[in-house]
């Protein structure tokens, strides 16, 4: 048997492992990778058989790491970083000018640093400006940017825009959080202002669920809203790929389901420069399910 440390990880296996997390489920990492759900499959059997242990906990309706699978998910995401980084290196583009990029905050730490940071390894000549807002101040105002990337709560098939992939909210809370014992106590929440999916979709859902609710505190800043969720102030509502490290998604049982949400590209296609261009090609490799 070979040593443990001549054992190779499959590049791809390690890429749909990494889908699967951010995206939520075996489904959901189909779909944004381009794959057959029992590929995907496939490729979590591969990486545990070369590893000799499982990565997700069995019989859970939501795909759960196991502690081998806790360790294996930040160097997983290090190892897809960095190829694609070197092949963005070595793959440079003539391609100039520049573009504005509206982009919705939360989004910051998760799809930004993979997008600008990899597309400006690889287009050095394009200088990006970087306008970060809720997704719907973006939408109503779009023509002030080359590009826009937001979210949209309107039924899957309908809306304007290029469809990325599809973003799975769920419920947020601190980690010790635990809901009010009785039903008819009030659960208090953070929110953003209007106008705000994540805000309308929250308070749409405990409405319909007949739960009442206070708002403990209002923030356009994704940073505030999960500083004052981490202190126990309140639950919010976010996007499953990008709740924080220091923040758990709540148990769905003891919460209204919420619905599934598009991420998507706008562009104006017809007056587009070729730095915007290039642009729209690469996020399209990169996020489009």
């Amino acid at each position: 048997m070979p040593s443990s440390s001549h054992t190779n990880l499959p590049l791809a296996a390690l890429r749909t492992f990494v889908a699967i997390h951010e995206a939520g489920g075996f489904t959901s990492a189909a779909e944004s990778l381009g794959l057959t759900q029992p590929n995907v499959s496939q490729q979590v059997k591969r990486l545990e058989k070369i590893l000799d242990q499982p990565l997700f906990v069995r019989g859970q309706r939501q795909p759960e790491l196991t502690i081998a699978g806790e360790t294996l998910l930040e160097n997983a995401r290090r190892i897809v970083r960095l190829n694609d980084q070197a092949v963005s290196r070595i793959m440079r583009s003539p391609v100039a000018g520049s573009l504005r990029l509206g982009l919705p905050h939360e989004f910051t730490t998760s799809i930004l640093p993979e997008l600008v940071g990899d597309f400006s390894q690889a287009h050095s000549g394009v200088a990006i400006e970087v306008h970060c807002e809720l997704s719907k101040t973006l939408l109503a105002n779009i023509r002030d940017y080359d590009v826009v990337i937001a979210l949209h709560d309107e039924p899957e098939g309908s809306g304007s825009g290029i469809r990325l992939r599809k973003e799975r909210l769920s419920w947020v809370g601190d980690m010790g959080y635990r809901l009010p014992a009785e039903e008819v106590e009030p659960i208090d929440v953070i929110v953003a202002p209007d106008p705000c999916i994540y805000r309308d979709t929250l308070t749409r859902t405990l409405s319909g669920a007949s739960r009442a609710f206070t708002t403990r505190l209002t923030s356009t800043s994704y940073s505030a809203v999960c500083a004052a969720v981490s202190t126990g102030m309140g639950i919010t509502v976010l996007a499953r790929s990008v709740v924080p490290e220091n923040l758990r998604v709540l148990d769905e049982a003891q919460l209204p389901p919420l619905p599934d949400v598009d991420l998507r590209l706008h562009h104006e296609s017809a007056n587009a420069s070729e730095a915007t261009d290039s642009f729209v090609r690469f996020v399209r490799e990169r996020l489009t399910a």
